[in-house]
């Protein structure tokens, strides 16, 4: 899983308005979009329930789900048979 912080979690870096423990923050300041999971704790320190506490807060997101399409793809028009 790779993570990225979201719109709310690049605004508590700014502003500290939500009460983060050190790993907590140092963990968020790490997600950068391009770590896995094991990365990011492994270079922050974090443990499995900070990364969670973070999910929790709305701070950080699956890049995998955050850049999902949130409609389907148009239909392709169906090809015309040759010679008609």
């Amino acid at each position: 899983m790779i993570l990225v912080k979201t719109n709310a979690g690049q605004q508590v870096l700014k502003d500290r308005s939500a009460d983060l423990t050190q790993r907590q923050r140092a963990a968020l300041i790490v997600m950068d979009g391009r770590r896995t999971m094991a990365e990011v704790m492994q270079s922050s320190g974090a443990v499995p329930g900070d990364v969670t506490r973070l999910f929790e807060l709305g701070l950080v997101a699956d890049v995998a789900i955050a850049t999902a399409p949130t409609e389907p793809a148009p239909l392709m028009p169906a090809r015309r048979a040759l010679g008609s």
